[in-house]
């Protein structure tokens, strides 16, 4: 009895040293993740890339790929707006629609295609298999306007990439459709935004220049009160106020508020500034409004 209870000390006293040796040591800590911008991981050699175009300029254009050369897992992040430069200069410098974060291991490269704007109107759209280099951040209206556009859902939209040239190129804002991104891309600029809409005709061929084409379709609204039933017309006047085109002739219209919707082919027409009046038959003026296309 007395060895028995002896025993019970010696390993009453034993066991917590032996459990406390068996526990992992609380100050132990996974080695977090770095994260790196793109610029300064690549200054730092902490990667190394490679980007290709996959042919044209609009939508997932380019493929990045990365490879880890710190042997540590790094996450690196590409900002919106940064500038891609082609290795032949034909082609058209692209710039990144959306940001995005990279996780790259040791093991293997990682892989990411990437959503991109054109930001040079005529230049060629970048083939399959154009190299490009990561280059400096767009000005910051080109920015802001990427911003807007990720924020409200208006990346895909049709006139995406024409609100884009409408910052870097000059090209009109009628030929951007959408109401919202138009306004915006108006008030970026400090301009007015048109009262009508034009469609271009538009390519995206690798290998091609790449640019809005001819103009297609006019489109705008009327809105006008008459007092009593007239005759009216609508004119297509140049820029010297001379007809080129008669779009509705002597048509019947009644008392009261009218809004009227304008659809013009514009494909015979020289590129210019144009009037579309709306008169009466006697020549009074009830509306002008002026495109340019």
């Amino acid at each position: 009895m007395r060895k028995f209870l002896l025993l019970s000390c010696l390993l009453a006293v034993l066991t917590p040293g032996f459990a406390q040796k068996s526990k992992p040591k609380s100050g132990a800590k996974t080695p977090a993740t770095s994260t790196f911008e793109l610029a300064d991981a690549l200054a730092k050699k902490l990667i190394s890339i490679q980007v290709v175009g996959i042919g044209g300029h609009e939508g997932e254009s380019l493929k990045l790929r990365c490879k880890n050369l710190r042997g540590q897992l790094l996450r690196v992040r590409i900002p919106q707006g940064l500038l891609m430069e082609p290795a032949d200069s034909s082609m058209q410098t692209l710039v990144l629609a959306e940001a995005h974060s990279l996780a790259v291991n040791t093991r293997m490269p990682a892989e990411i295609l990437l959503k991109t704007f054109c930001t040079q109107a005529g230049d060629g759209s970048p083939s399959s298999g154009t190299v490009f280099s990561v280059g400096a951040m767009a000005p910051d209206k080109l920015c802001q306007l990427l911003k807007f556009m990720s924020s409200n859902s208006k990346l895909d939209v049709q006139g995406a990439q024409a609100a884009v040239w409408c910052v870097t190129n000059g090209q009109s804002l009628a030929s951007i459709g959408d109401e919202a991104l138009t306004q915006f891309t108006a008030d970026l600029l400090g301009k007015k935004k048109p009262g009508y809409r034009v469609q271009y005709e538009s390519r995206e061929v690798p290998g091609e220049r790449a640019a809005l084409g001819k103009a297609m379709i006019v489109e705008s609204s009327f809105q006008y009160t008459l007092a009593k039933e007239e005759k009216l017309s609508t004119l297509l006047l140049d820029a010297t106020g001379k007809t080129v085109k008669v779009l509705r002739d002597n048509e019947v219209a009644i008392a009261g508020e009218h809004r009227s919707g304008l659809r013009l082919q514009a494909w015979n027409l020289t590129p210019g500034k144009y009037t579309v009046r709306v008169q009466t038959k006697g020549g009074r003026v009830l509306q002008d409004i002026e495109v340019e296309f």
